[in-house]
């Protein structure tokens, strides 16, 4: 009798990685708990490995980054900006990765692994993609995005009652922790733009200096973000908040 024997490398890691992982304690996702990674990372000398966020006690999405720093501060501000996501059970584990072995943890495999337990729902869902363009807005929205809208009602900063429109549009881009689109401003951006009384969110102070530029132009809001072009258009799946 004879046959022929394959291993599988990554299959092997793979094991190991989630072995360990599950004895793993998690840590809350915060500024404070990345910053202890941080410094792990510099102890350690390598940034790559693989990561599991959970949601109360379940995991809910697992990756592979060259930095789990990074790659966990940009999940962090993506779902501190959305709503129906409670923060304070919010937590994740992390397994930096020698560069030997980084190769060989196939991401792929770990989250089968999680999906094969009922969990990583996120995964697949929508929750890493980046920006799709202008031209995507009147797209279904996916999963994630169906589940955990955009807040925007998210609190600004440092925005004073006397500006202009093109300093406070930049403000709303850089602050805001989802996706805004404004058409690029040519003589408006310095239209004078008064915002004594108005509340600052995302949501309030976009529409005041909607409400500036005049009804040629349209602010949407989308499950995943907001947008503000000089347009006359109908979407299915956003809500037209000026005019």
């Amino acid at each position: 009798m004879f046959d022929y024997f394959r291993f599988s490398l990554p299959r092997a890691v793979t094991e190991q990685l989630v072995e360990r992982l599950d004895k793993l304690p998690a840590s809350s996702l915060s500024d404070t708990a990345l910053a202890d990674l941080l410094t792990f990372q510099k102890t350690s000398q390598t940034a790559q490995g693989v990561y599991v966020i959970y949601l109360g006690e379940k995991a809910t999405y697992a990756g592979k980054a060259q930095n789990v720093t990074e790659r966990l501060g940009k999940h962090l501000l993506k779902l501190r900006g959305r709503k129906k996501v409670d923060m304070r059970k919010v937590r994740y584990k992390a397994l930096l990765l020698d560069e030997n072995w980084s190769t060989s943890a196939n991401e792929g495999l770990l989250i089968k692994h999680f999906k094969d337990r009922g969990e990583c729902e996120w995964n697949g869902s929508g929750f890493g993609p980046k920006d799709t363009g202008k031209n995507r807005d009147d797209t279904i929205p996916n999963k994630f995005d169906n589940a955990y809208p955009i807040r925007d009602d998210y609190p600004l900063t440092d925005i004073p009652d006397v500006s202009t429109i093109g300093f406070v549009l930049a403000q709303i881009k850089k602050q805001t922790p989802f996706l805004f689109r404004y058409q690029s401003l040519g003589e408006e951006a310095i239209i004078p733009l008064d915002l004594s009384g108005v509340p600052r969110t995302a949501h309030a102070i976009a529409i005041r200096a909607a409400q500036s530029l005049g009804k040629a132009w349209q602010l949407m809001l989308f499950k995943n973000s907001l947008t503000l072009y000089r347009a006359n258009k109908s979407y299915a799946n956003g809500t037209q908040l000026f005019p």
